[in-house]
């Protein structure tokens, strides 16, 4: 896959699958970086400024988990961009959403580190060869990162941890990585500043064994988020939760008409179209 407008090129999947991860700097656009960011400071955890001035506590609801009430947010956790990578590094179109969550580092706070893989909390199966794609794990960087603000670290495959590569980016940069790479957080040296961040993770649909959100309510998805984002998604985003593309069985006029009941603005024309009514 080549295009001009490609964000993930193949020459990006090729260092993902040699070295483990691969660092796209300014993958969000601006206007995409500041809508997560809006997002992130009103639902998760406020700024460094905000959060200093407010006795270094937060006044947000937290919302930690995917969907948010929030159409920055919600966009670039299914960013199109994403699927297709994620699609070509898992070999298939089938595919499935199992991570969407926030994190934030603050200066002045102590934060653990330690290089680690996270294979073993993604899947209930044993410890096999590396070279099994069956995880994608995208780490979002929504405001630029320096030395002193806890940068992540990736190790490249075979490399020593002394080698590891420090994400200093700026602000809308994406890091894929495996569930094999080696990685850690470094400390938090600045004297002022944040880290906010999402981590997004993709995995086959026939992998059940390997972990992953179901983000139904009982996974801790709110109702007015979860209608946001029933009303925004495509077809093909609706797919990442589960449902099948429009022509499926599933898709009678009935079951059109009762999603479109309970998530008010769901866009039911592609299954009726594919119904031909």
């Amino acid at each position: 896959m080549k295009g001009c407008d490609m964000r993930i090129t193949d020459e990006h999947i090729a260092t993902y699958q040699r070295q483990g991860f691969v660092i796209i700097e300014h993958f969000l656009t601006e206007a995409e970086r500041q809508a997560a960011l809006d997002g992130f400071f009103t639902l998760f955890a406020p700024s460094y400024d905000e959060y200093v001035a407010n006795g270094r506590k937060s006044d947000t609801e937290r919302q930690t988990l995917f969907p948010w009430d929030h159409s920055g947010l919600n966009h670039v956790t299914v960013h199109p961009e994403l699927i297709g990578a994620a699609e070509r590094v898992l070999g298939t179109r089938e595919i499935r959403l199992c991570e969407g969550h926030l994190g934030m580092k603050y200066a002045g706070e102590d934060y653990g580190a330690g290089f680690h893989i996270d294979y073993g909390n993604n899947t209930l199966g044993p410890i096999i060869e590396p070279d099994d794609f069956m995880n994608l794990v995208c780490f979002y960087c929504f405001d630029r990162v320096d030395d002193g603000l806890a940068p992540i670290q990736m190790v490249p495959n075979g490399r020593p941890e002394e080698e590891a590569v420090p994400m200093v980016v700026p602000g809308g940069s994406v890091c894929l990585y495996s569930v094999f790479t080696r990685h850690s957080a470094s400390p938090f040296t600045a004297d002022r500043g944040h880290r906010p961040a999402m981590w997004v993770g993709f995995t086959r649909k026939d992998r059940g064994w390997d972990g992953g959100r179901t983000f139904t309510y009982k996974s801790g998805a709110r109702g007015e988020a979860m209608g946001r984002f029933m009303a925004e998604a495509t077809p093909r985003q609706l797919e990442l939760l589960g449902f099948p593309p429009p022509g499926d069985p599933l898709w009678s006029t009935s079951f059109i008409e009762a999603m479109a009941e309970r998530y008010p603005g769901f866009d039911s024309a592609p299954y009726h179209h594919a119904l031909g009514t």
